[in-house]
């Protein structure tokens, strides 16, 4: 049972040496061990099921050092694999004071690359515990799970002076962390005892951030090198951390969870504080907090207008830059009075001992503006593991006992010293906030036998600036590659956002005269299948309409709108442009006429024809298949073609689509999700005359697909599978709110008025989808059902801010059910290259009901 500790303000706490720039200690485990020696009977670290005190630290971290020293680790590196605990923190206290370096691992990470990481760091030893030893034994040759061996915890006194007994040179390398290199390969950052002191004085004297008596918030994997950070400055300094990890417990419960273990400091990337932030109640507060720091994307004053209403002005905000070589190198401080910025947050000042430099492009430094940033200072003692010609091509030493690194961001260096980040020098970019080194993906695939050559590449698109990552195979002679199968292939070994969106398949990379890759001459964007021109006038206005909205060119009339990257929202703008630029009517345009004639040629035709559907609720989406229909229910706003990407991955299932009365027709929306069902349940049944069925609903329509389910039950029918895709259960303290308290009373009429206006006053372009998502919002706080038992799939997307409130389907299924959770977030779990994963498991419980094997129920995958 979790409960709250007091911070130690005084007492033993106290008494503590203060750090100083001049670190005493030659390695950072005799600090650790007088921390945690005067911090003896006081908590240092919790996790939401243990808490760890000063002694069980010693104890625990001393059993781990005794079984490294035993299997014979001589120095060399020793991996960790561990969850977000606090066993991880003794693991890391031990492995370092055997002498060995440490390499921690994150467990969410595919097991080809961890073991890449270990290989390249020349580990044969991987301590881990019972609930990671199967992965730990095939990245390593010896593994050791020292708690689970039953060997009694030593003495406290006798803990301390086995850890005391490897001492170690403050150049020695404690640990190793890994980032990647452009070229694909893993580099490996190798921080030495003396940087991390250095780190952590600066993190806690030197910014006042954190220190004894604090409770900070750890949030960040370990395997970082912001996450470690954080654990060896706690470590050292006294700071209580209570560690809790987003990606297996949702952010919604991280608020109550800070005021239950008192948290004075919080740090976190920009993306877990909005979802933070909203969780938080309107009305509610952060309280507590005396200092939040931001680090890993950029911050727009905006953002921070926000943090700072619900942080309140006792609360300092830091935006902060670091990197793995070089650890905190600046920190804009923003104190209640200060100012916000109207643009992007700066990073601000160097920290204490190090100073910055602008490189231009002839390779001279000054002292302000524009170029690569580069950093000085008496602290930088890191390197590459194993790689000195690497490390001299970024470090040099210099005459005054400084080191200067060149970092590969791009940045402006005002007068007054401070810093604002532009870009990168190198290839890396940002997809989703997270940096990703596309060389990564480039080894993956190069290591295929079906793939000669492959190069990935950023590209942001022009119109919203979304980054996203586009892979150029040149398969071998003979082998036949998909575009599914390549995205596949990197979602199984590697992390989701850096799976390719868009795969283009060449005979030869472009290359210079030298040989090299010419990157320029790659094309910007994937080819698509079309080759014949304009027939007429008004083929050639649709293919300009299909070129400016897909932001392609030279497409031909028999380019298919999806194979050419287009979806649902796509499609919405595709409408606009034709209602405006063509003066069709807007009752004659629906996403589903797209559906039908995705090539310009076809629909020219069918604009022309003003061919009209019968059932304007219902949208065949597949329609090659045989035996039982799967029937899909589109969401709140959403209409039934942007489910086409699910049900073109059912190879032989008949897939239709479901969206709201009025949606694309002219006519009255339903009011209540019983009333939208009864409407659904007509125009099924006249495909479908009897069971059984099969249904499924992604957001809100998976509450209209089991009110459907409800119907059709008590109606007599079968109902063999329902599966509801993240959608937030029939609860109404789970669903947020429509309404919020700040708005005004003009804008809460026009707010009104407008959702009443739903399906009945024309709004031109998205307006109109978006009125019908607000009145689907009403819809779900309204809803109210009884358990049901039949059935059920659940599919949780385990990225989005709302997970926590989505997986809450415990007590409204009653019958056989199973969740899943997929990596995404709401909207991009139904877009490639995300929608694969949702199709196998569709196929697989169709398949189990044809008469296949059926995942097991009753655990969440």
């Amino acid at each position: 049972m979790r409960t709250a500790t007091s911070n130690v303000t005084g007492g033993v706490a106290s008494g503590l040496r203060a750090l100083s720039e001049e670190p005493q200690a030659r390695w950072i485990v005799p600090r650790i061990v007088e921390v945690a020696l005067a911090l003896e009977d006081e908590v240092v670290a919790g996790d939401g099921r243990e808490r760890l005190t000063g002694r069980e630290l010693l104890q625990r971290a001393a059993l781990v050092r005794e079984a490294v020293l035993a299997a014979g680790a001589h120095g060399r590196p020793v991996a960790l694999l561990r969850g977000h605990d606090v066993g991880a923190l003794a693991g890391v206290v031990g492995v370092v004071a055997s002498g060995a370096p440490l390499v921690v691992l994150d467990p969410t990470t595919p097991a080809a690359r961890l073991r890449h990481y270990v290989e390249a760091a020349g580990a044969t030893i991987c301590v881990t515990d019972a609930a990671h030893a199967e992965t730990a034994r095939l990245l390593a040759d010896t593994v050791l799970d020292p708690e689970g061996t039953g060997t009694p915890l030593p003495d406290p006194s006798r803990a301390a002076e086995s850890l005391l007994d490897s001492p170690a040179g403050p150049g020695d390398t404690a640990v190793i962390v890994y980032t990647s290199g452009s070229t694909g390969a893993p580099k490996g950052v190798a921080c030495d005892h003396r940087s991390i002191l250095h780190d952590a004085w600066v993190n806690t004297v030197a910014s006042d951030c954190y220190g004894a008596g604090d409770v900070v918030v750890h949030l960040l994997p370990m395997a970082f090198s912001a996450g470690i950070g954080v654990t060896l400055s706690c470590l050292l300094t006294g700071a209580r951390q209570e560690l809790f990890d987003p990606r297996s417990r949702s952010v919604a419960e991280l608020h109550g969870w800070m005021r239950e273990v008192g948290a004075t400091v919080l740090l976190a990337s920009p993306a877990i504080l909005r979802g933070l932030l909203a969780a938080v109640r309107p009305g509610e507060t952060i309280e507590g907090l005396r200092s939040l720091t931001l680090a890993g994307e950029t911050v727009h004053g905006a953002e921070l207008a926000a943090i700072r209403r619900a942080v309140g002005p006792g609360c300092s905000l830091r935006n902060r830059y670091g990197s793995t070589e070089t650890w905190l190198m600046a920190e804009h401080r923003i104190e209640a009075d200060d100012p916000l910025p109207t643009g992007a947050t700066p990073v601000g000042r160097a920290v204490p001992g190090l100073r910055f430099s602008i490189e231009d492009e002839h390779g001279r430094l000054h002292d302000r503006g524009t170029g690569r940033v580069v950093v000085t200072g008496r602290w930088l003692g890191n390197s590459y593991w194993g790689a000195p010609e690497r490390t001299a091509e970024a470090f040099r030493d210099n005459p005054d006992g400084s080191r200067t690194f060149r970092t590969s961001d791009v940045g402006t260096l005002s007068d007054d010293g401070t810093l604002r980040l532009l870009g990168r020098t190198d290839h890396s970019v940002k997809v989703r906030g997270l940096l990703v080194e596309p060389g990564e993906v480039d080894a993956l695939l190069f290591a295929q036998p079906d793939i000669r050559e492959a190069v990935v590449v950023g590209r942001a698109s022009a119109r919203t600036g979304r980054m996203s990552l586009v892979a150029h195979v040149v398969p071998e002679p003979g082998a036949t590659l998909h575009a599914a199968g390549i995205r596949a292939l990197v979602g199984a070994n590697l992390p989701s956002h850096m799976v390719p969106e868009q795969v283009v398949f060449l005979d030869a990379l472009p290359r210079t005269e030298r040989g090299k890759l010419d990157r320029s001459a790659l094309p910007e964007v994937p080819d698509v299948v079309g080759t014949k021109g304009p027939r007429n006038d008004f083929d050639a206005v649709v293919v300009g309409l299909f070129e400016r909205v897909l932001e392609m060119s030279s497409l031909g009339i028999d380019t298919d709108f999806f194979a050419a990257g287009g979806d649902s929202l796509a499609a919405q703008a595709l409408m606009a442009a034709i209602e405006e630029e063509l003066g069709t009517p807007a009752s004659q345009l629906s996403t589903a006429l797209i559906a039908a004639n995705p090539t310009p040629a076809q629909l020219s035709t069918a604009l022309r024809g003003d061919r009209r559907r019968s059932s304007p609720t219902l949208v065949p989406l597949r329609t090659d298949g045989s035996g039982t229909p799967l029937f899909v229910v589109a969401g709140a706003g959403g209409v039934a073609m942007g489910l086409r990407p699910l049900a073109v991955r059912l190879p032989g299932t008949t897939v239709y689509g479901l969206q709201a009365n009025g949606m694309e027709n002219p006519g009255l929306p339903d009011w209540s999700i019983p009333r939208l069902a009864a409407r659904h349940v007509r125009t099924l049944r006249g495909v479908q005359p009897h069971g059984p069925y099969r249904l499924a609903g992604h957001s809100m329509g998976g509450l209209v697909a089991l009110e459907i389910a409800q119907q059709l039950t008590r109606a007599g029918e079968e109902v063999e599978l329902l599966a509801i895709l993240d959608s937030f259960p029939p609860d109404p303290d789970l669903v947020p709110r429509v309404f919020t308290p700040d708005e005004g009373l003009v804008q809460r009429v026009k707010s009104v008025a407008g959702l009443l206006a739903t399906g009945v006053v024309p709004s031109r372009g998205g307006g109109h989808y978006g009125r019908f998502h607000r009145q689907g919002a009403v819809l779900q706080r309204r809803y109210r059902t009884t358990p049901y038992a039949g059935r059920a799939v659940v599919v949780v997307a385990q990225d989005d801010e709302d997970a926590g409130a989505r997986r809450q389907w415990d007590r409204h299924l009653t019958g056989e059910w199973v969740r899943h959770e997929l990596p995404g977030e709401h909207i991009t779990i139904l877009t490639e290259p995300l929608v694969g994963r949702i199709a196998s498991l569709l196929a697989q419980e169709l398949g189990a009901l044809d008469g296949g094997r059926r995942a097991e129920p009753g655990a969440t995958a």
